[in-house]
């Protein structure tokens, strides 16, 4: 099935995380995408490890499918003219080089949107394109930590925590992606290609919007809850008899129920927790009234109980549970592309489905220039051209 950019073709210069998982989002859904790298080196996720997987980076694969690699030295003239020549065919460029990097090499927007004016040229960095802090470099927790995020992430009484995820890359990720579809669907219109730019910092402050909202309305700055939420209760995680368990009670009508099932109607009557305001202003009792009543019984237990009334909840669980989890397999979250090296190889699918279909491609992550020579060929290089750049150590 043909994926829904089938015929388009990216340009990675991309490295880590962020701009990786932009690029693969593009390729899973049908886009060409080659992944230029440094000649025997690569990508520096390579490296990150382990955890590793057949003696491969895990992180690296998990971003790095449906690419093709091309290893060239961008430092040499002749890698410049390589990468030049593939830009003036390609619809889209993904960088995430230092700034000003490219365009002292030629590669800039300017320089090569000039030559492809529909090229559609995508730049992700670490704090923006402007301002006194454009140059500092950043990394995912780094920006958690400058955008907010980490002040509002741990329990009340400990530290500043990360997330356990990367979610300021991978969140770049993501809406550089949406920028760039919608770009090309702009070009459809206007046969003129786009200059897209944006930061892990832009993403980090957009994942705390609403808590910057409240900040700004209230002139109050929100601290670290735990599980919890500053607007709802009950809305966390409570210990049971044997594991925690989260619970939400986004209502009031989903709280009546979670009382009935409870067998605690007495909870109804109390003007402390007649609604959500006065619920989240008697937010510590309410949690230590319901919490005396969960550990009477089994995690599994209740929420069998809550779900049958369609009370929001769900067990803390593990990844080795997700894995085996029925409606995970239900859905198809698990890929499995062919890899020569792992042959029992499962990454995480796309997670959306177009025509009843995630990725629409299923190549694995490369090996580092894998398909130098392929590419090279479709430019014109012949067999001999490729050799002496192969000698002369611009190409692997």
């Amino acid at each position: 099935m043909a994926g829904v950019l089938d015929g388009i073709t990216v340009l990675d210069l991309t490295r880590n995380i962020a701009g990786p998982y932009c690029t693969q989002i593009l390729g899973d859904l049908g886009a060409e995408v080659i992944k230029v790298e440094r000649p025997g080196i690569g990508d520096d996720i390579r490296e990150w490890k382990p955890p590793t997987w057949a003696g491969y980076s895990a992180t690296f694969l998990a971003f790095n499918r449906n690419k093709k690699s091309l290893a060239v030295d961008l430092d040499r003239p002749e890698g410049q003219e390589i990468v030049g020549r593939l830009a003036g065919r390609a619809d889209v460029l993904v960088e995430s080089f230092r700034r000003g990097s490219l365009a002292r090499r030629g590669l800039g927007y300017e320089q090569l949107g000039a030559a492809n004016p529909r090229l559609v040229y995508c730049s992700i960095t670490g704090f923006g394109n402007r301002g006194p802090h454009r140059d500092r470099p950043g990394y995912d927790p780094v920006i958690q930590a400058y955008s907010g995020i980490m002040s509002i992430t741990g329990d009340p009484d400990g530290p500043p925590v990360r997330a356990g995820t990367s979610l300021v890359d991978m969140g770049a990720g993501m809406w550089c992606a949406l920028a760039v579809v919608g770009a090309l669907f702009a070009r459809e219109r206007t046969g003129s290609g786009a200059r897209i730019e944006s930061s892990l910092l832009e993403v980090g402050v957009a994942w705390v919007c609403y808590q910057l909202a409240g900040y700004l309305g209230t002139g109050k700055v929100p601290g670290r809850l735990g599980s919890r939420a500053a607007m709802i209760a009950p809305y966390e995680t409570f210990a049971t008899m044997d594991e925690d368990l989260f619970l939400a009670a986004p209502n009031d009508q989903i709280f009546v129920h979670l009382c009935r099932v409870l067998e605690m109607p007495r909870l109804l009557q109390d003007p402390r927790f007649a609604t959500n305001a006065d619920r989240v202003t008697h937010r510590e009792e309410l949690h230590a009234i319901l919490e005396e009543r969960l550990k009477a019984e089994t995690a599994m237990r209740w929420e069998t109980l809550f779900l049958e009334q369609q009370i929001p909840c769900s067990r803390i669980r593990t990844l080795d549970q997700v894995v085996a989890d029925p409606q995970v397999a239900a859905l198809d979250l698990l890929m499995a592309p062919e890899h020569p090296g792992i042959p029992d190889l499962r990454l995480v699918d796309l997670p959306v489905e177009v025509d009843g279909r995630r990725a629409s491609r299923r190549d694995p992550p490369p090996e580092v220039g894998q398909h130098t020579d392929e590419i090279l060929a479709r430019l014109g290089y012949g067999q001999e051209a490729i050799r002496d750049l192969r000698r002369a150590g611009v190409i692997a």
